[in-house]
């Protein structure tokens, strides 16, 4: 037990609602509660450097003890990570409140608008954008989203201080990792070959493509109308009722399907009340990809709702960012499965549309390890043009496509933000190789794969992501997701 730290866990607790509280808000396009200033105020211990360096401590202790606690080192560690979280707001609360705020405002002016009247939401172009079918408009589209975005690039460099500074006071130095180097170098011929020519295939660009085709190819390939708005649900449904799921786990888990004007376009699982209440937020779209953002946000909600109500705070709010984010990917990737497109999207797709689809998400990983590796060379960039220009060069080698300069420096964070991502979707494929050898290629509608997953989502954010993998019997790496995706575009 962590009796020391009762003070700083039980306030850092709360202040994991209140932060997932004003999330959920915005992600559901709803009126935001308070602004982080408030809520930081009302939680000062926890945003503290005192509060960070007592945490600090009580980890290098755990590390020193002999014999070593893991679950005591695990929650600890969670513990931590959350508390620089929280100071790096807290040192740039104004601008963290500036581009939590920034989707909401009317900003973007497309072609043709006389001004501030007509100008539109970066939430609202996120979710016109992939889906628009003329090339040029698409174009124009995204050049306007670019410029409005760029304006706050000094906005983001703030932010960026802010948690390099926070990261400095918890003695936190990230490491470089290869694993961005090794996903790059591992799929560079397939993205060069099949990449290339599915761009030019769902675009009819010839050459010179632009992040708006990779969008384009991504949240609409051909086959796009296969998969109906309104059969997402449907064919989540069909799945579970194969695999004997409860998807709401006990109606801990509710879907919010509404379409409302300011609502995120996706899918997200946002623990309001975890592990009582976990709201699954859907913006109904068509395509694939909409059914992947579904199956991951209904895998990384069952997470949330997991752990008994007795369960340590770390284990319910916080735990390996890698580890919540497999159980969403877990389930993502059935989408490159065609026997499960077959049973539960009633859909049969030509050799080249699931190429396609997997294609996608080779593009999806590539731009993550894109963003991986400039996040680590703008610690010694700094986060201004050097690091912009470096991003553009790498997002055009993953992508084959441009990065506007008003968005080269989005998604560039002090946090290994990308990383963690990368390392997640790695240990999904893990977990989905194990299921396969164990329970065979459709484990995914076998009732008795669930048991392995049930243990994983109790344990809410107690295990790492070293022992997923070693229960896996698996050594952790690029591995299982290469052969997967290579697999799939062959």
């Amino acid at each position: 037990m962590l009796r020391e730290l009762a003070a700083l866990r039980e306030e850092a607790s709360r202040l994991c609602a209140r932060l997932a509280g004003l999330h959920a808000a915005d992600v559901l396009g709803k009126p935001i509660p308070a602004t982080l200033r408030e809520v930081l105020r009302e939680h000062r211990l926890s945003t503290s450097s005192d509060g960070l360096a007592q945490a600090r401590e009580a980890l290098q202790n755990a590390q020193a003890q002999d014999p070593r606690l893991p679950a005591r080192i695990a929650r600890l560690t969670a513990l931590v990570n959350f508390l620089v979280q929280a100071r790096a707001l807290a040192l740039e609360p104004g601008a963290a409140q500036e581009l939590f705020e920034l989707p909401r405002r009317k900003l973007v002016k497309p072609p043709g608008d006389a001004g501030l009247h007509g100008a539109l939401p970066p939430v609202l172009v996120e979710r016109q954008l992939p889906f628009e079918r003329d090339r040029e408009k698409r174009a124009e589209l995204e050049a306007a989203y670019a410029e409005a975005l760029g304006q706050f690039d000094g906005v983001r460099g703030a932010v960026f201080e802010a948690r390099e500074t926070a990261l400095r006071e918890a003695g936190i130095v990230p490491a470089r990792s290869p694993l961005p180097e090794q996903v790059l170098e591992g799929t560079d011929a397939i993205a060069q070959d099949l990449g290339g020519w599915l761009l030019e295939r769902n675009t009819g660009a010839k050459n010179g493509f632009a992040r708006h085709d990779v969008l384009h190819l991504v949240h609409a390939p051909r086959c796009a109308s296969a998969f109906p708005r309104g059969e997402l649900v449907r064919t989540v449904r069909r799945w579970a009722e194969m695999f004997r799921f409860d998807l709401l786990a006990g109606k801990a888990i509710r879907l919010d399907d509404d379409d409302t004007p300011q609502k995120r376009a996706g899918a997200f699982a946002l623990p309001v009340d975890a592990p009582y209440e976990t709201v699954v937020s859907l913006l109904p779209q068509e395509g694939p990809r909409a059914l992947g953002a579904l199956l991951f946000a209904l895998g990384e909600a069952q997470r949330f709702a997991g752990p008994s109500s007795d369960a340590p705070p770390e284990d319910v709010w916080l735990g390996d960012p890698a580890v919540r984010i497999a159980c969403g990917a877990l389930f993502e990737g059935l989408v490159r499965d065609r026997e499960f497109l077959r049973r539960c999207a009633k859909v049969e797709l030509p050799r080249d549309d699931e190429r396609a689809i997997a294609m996608a998400s080779v593009f999806e990983l590539r731009s993550c390890a894109a963003r991986a590796i400039a996040t680590f060379e703008a610690r010694d960039l700094g986060p201004g043009a050097r690091t912009a220009h470096l991003h553009r060069d790498l997002f055009a080698r993953a992508t084959l496509a441009e990065l506007p300069v008003g968005l080269a420096l989005e998604g560039v964070d002090a946090f290994p933000t990308a990383l963690d991502e990368l390392r997640g979707r790695m240990l999904a494929a893990g977990m989905r190789a194990f299921l396969r050898e164990r329970y065979d290629e459709d484990f995914w509608r076998n009732p008795r794969a669930l048991g392995a997953l049930q243990s994983v989502w109790a344990r809410g954010g107690r295990p790492t992501e070293e022992e997923i993998w070693a229960e896996c019997s698996l050594p952790a790496g690029f591995g299982p997701l290469r052969m997967e995706l290579l697999d799939t575009c062959q």
